[in-house]
C-alpha cells in the first residue's frame, strides 16, 4: 500500500480539514483458488467527506452496496466496510464537520451513517466529474479535479463557512469532548434547543454525539501510541467512568474491542492520521 497526504489549497481551508490518496497493488493468495482482497474501515472522527475510488472489480459497502465511483459520505456513528478486490485505490477528502451543510446546502443529518453519488447532486456537473476522474490517469491529475469541482460548488452556492459551528466542533475537539454543552450554548447565544437544532442541521449528529465521537478518537490515538500500561489509564485519562464504559464506547464505533482493534492494526498498514484501517481479507 502507498500512502500520502495532498496539502489543501488557500480557497477550500474552510471546508476541507484533510486529503489523502490510497493506491492497493494486488493482494496475493496463499493458496490456488483462494480469493483475495482488501478491507477498508472507516470509524467515526466527527467529519464527513468525498472519496474517489478506482477498483478493478468495484468497492462493496458492508459487503452489499455497490459504491458510486465519487461519493460523499455523512458523519459515522457505525463503522463502516469497504471491501475490494485486485488492485485498487481512492481519494479520500475529508471535510470539517459542518462542511456538508455549508457545500451543498441540504440538512446533513440526511446523510448521518450513509453516503450519496456525487452525480446525484444539482450543484455543480457531478456525472462529467465522475467521468473525468475515471479516464485520468494519474492521482495528482484527480485531486486538482476535485479540488476544481469543490470550488465550483462553493462558487455556485455561495458557501461560507458557518463561524458557530465551526467554533463548537473546534472546542470539542480541543477538549477531547470534555467542553460543558452549555457553555458552548452561551458563547453562541443560542438556547439548549436551538443549539441542538442547528447542530445536526450542520452537523448530522448531536451535541452530545459529537463530544463521545471526540472523546473516542482522543482515546483511539492514545491507543495507536501504544504509550499505556493498562486500558484503564486511557479510561481514565479521556474521562470514561472506568474500563468497561471505555470499551463499550469503543465497540461501538468501531465494532471491535480494544485488544482485538490493536491485534487487527498491527496487522494492517495503517496511516497514522487516518480514522481507519486498512487490511488484507
Amino acid at each position: 500500500m502507498s500512502y500520502s497526504t495532498i496539502p489543501v489549497p488557500e480557497k477550500l481551508h474552510a471546508f476541507v480539514r484533510h486529503v489523502w490518496v490510497i493506491e492497493f497493488g494486488q493482494e496475493r493468495a496463499t493458496s490456488v483458488g483462494e480469493e483475495v482482497g482488501r478491507l477498508f474501515s472507516i470509524y467515526a472522527d466527527g467529519c464527513p467527506g468525498l472519496i474517489f475510488q478506482q477498483s478493478e472489480n468495484g468497492l462493496l459497502l458492508n459487503q452489499k452496496k455497490k459504491l458510486s465511483p465519487v461519493f460523499l459520505y455523512g458523519q459515522t456513528v457505525a463503522p463502516i466496510d469497504m471491501h475490494s478486490a485486485g488492485r485498487s485505490g481512492m481519494i479520500v477528502v475529508c471535510f470539517h464537520p459542518y462542511a456538508l451543510h455549508s457545500l451543498f446546502k441540504f440538512s446533513a443529518k440526511e446523510l448521518t451513517d450513509d453516503c450519496l453519488d456525487i452525480s446525484l447532486l444539482s450543484a455543480v456537473r457531478g456525472r462529467q466529474l465522475r467521468d473525468r476522474l475515471w479516464n485520468t490517469g494519474t492521482a495528482h491529475e484527480q485531486v486538482s479535479m476535485l479540488f476544481n469541482y469543490l470550488e465550483q460548488v462553493v462558487e455556485k452556492n455561495k458557501a461560507m463557512a458557518d463561524l458557530g459551528m465551526a467554533h463548537a466542533t473546534s472546542r470539542l475537539f480541543q477538549s477531547n469532548g470534555k467542553m460543558p454543552l452549555p457553555a458552548l450554548q452561551r458563547m453562541l447565544n443560542l438556547s439548549p434547543r436551538t443549539f441542538e437544532r442547528r447542530f445536526e442541521q450542520y452537523i448530522g449528529i448531536s451535541p452530545k454525539l459529537f463530544s463521545r465521537i471526540a472523546q473516542f478518537q482522543a482515546a483511539l490515538k492514545h491507543l495507536q501510541s501504544g504509550k499505556f500500561d493498562k486500558l484503564s489509564d486511557i479510561a481514565y485519562t479521556y474521562g470514561y467512568a472506568d474500563q468497561s464504559h471505555f470499551i463499550r464506547n469503543f465497540s461501538r464505533f468501531t465494532g471491535l474491542s480494544p485488544l482485538r482493534w490493536q491485534k487487527h492494526a498491527y496487522a494492517g498498514e495503517d496511516a497514522s492520521d487516518f480514522p481507519g484501517m486498512t487490511r488484507p481479507i
